[in-house]
């Protein structure tokens, strides 16, 4: 076979493989290992010790399920604090954001989606569960937090790495919260830490797994040196959420450390459909060489 047509060939073949790569698994941010996209934070910037480090957030996605799971030093019903309202300081909501927004202004238009996940936290939704049309709110203040994030930096915490891979600097993290303006100004009155969710509809039900589960799948945290004492995750059906780009974001309800990861969610094909891609276009690209040559077999 002459070398032009052999290079057509191998070019179709290789346009089937990218389109199969546009069109799988998952993330565009993040790191991306054995199937999952993470978000590792400083090890060093939960504020009060490392019950309230968040270490990692990491999300899956499969043709037909969502995974979550996250690691650090908080245990899923959370921890006792006598300064604490009800005497307990546990996780916040882990939030969705796809609109393209910073997330103050997809609160205030109720386009968040959100899990409430923790069955013991101080969220206002009624029950564990996903839930979309979301406006979030803050609970800080009644568990002995941080009235602000600026409060919570002018204290001398989130420095470096201070809400994960995506979003490393104080700058991007007032920015993608509050927006450009408050960005460029931000104030212990104008950066609250929106940590569960106010208001929102139920759309489906939150499974948690346990840590052989998240091991069958594939969970990693210590490939990034990022394992904490506690590894918490659940799993939620993948028709609950849109396809497209997203921010997801996680406080602690004390508002001591917080995490974000980019990442998107698409239709993901079965893995059986691989080979009959990548035949379909050696096929395709062998037939686009007869087509120009008609009434002549392929010479070798």
């Amino acid at each position: 076979m002459k070398s032009s047509k052999l290079a057509t060939l191998f070019s179709s073949a290789a346009l089937a493989l990218g389109l199969m790569a546009s069109n799988g698994q998952q993330a565009n941010a993040g790191q991306l290992y054995n199937g999952w996209n993470y978000g590792i934070d400083s090890l060093t910037d939960g504020s009060g010790g490392d019950v309230y480090n968040i270490r990692g957030l990491a999300i899956k996605e499969t043709s037909d399920s969502i995974f979550v799971a996250l690691t650090g030093g908080l245990p899923l019903e959370g921890t006792a604090n006598s300064g604490a309202a009800d005497g307990n300081i546990g996780w916040g909501d882990l939030f969705f954001n796809f609109t393209g927004k910073d997330f103050k202004s997809a609160s205030d238009s109720n386009s968040l989606f959100a899990v409430r996940f923790a069955g013991t936290n101080d969220s206002k939704a009624a029950t564990t569960g996903v839930y979309k049309n979301v406006q979030a709110t803050s609970v800080t203040t009644d568990n002995h937090g941080y009235g602000s994030l600026k409060q919570y930096y002018d204290y001398g915490w989130g420095q470096g790495n201070t809400q994960g891979t995506d979003l490393p600097t104080a700058a991007s993290v007032y920015n993608y919260y509050y927006g450009n303006t408050v960005g460029s100004n931000p104030t212990t009155s104008n950066t609250p830490i929106l940590n569960v969710i106010n208001t929102g509809t139920i759309v489906g039900n939150v499974s948690s797994l346990s840590a052989s589960a998240l091991a069958a799948a594939g969970l990693d945290f210590g490939h990034f040196s990022a394992l904490g004492s506690q590894t918490i995750g659940f799993q939620i059906d993948r028709s609950l959420l849109p396809d497209g780009k997203f921010f997801s974001n996680i406080f602690i309800e004390c508002g001591n450390d917080g995490l974000a990861l980019a990442g998107t969610l698409t239709a993901v094909p079965e893995s059986g459909n691989t080979m009959g891609l990548v035949a379909l276009g050696v096929v395709f690209a062998g037939s686009q060489l007869l087509k120009r040559r008609p009434g002549k077999a392929i010479a070798g």
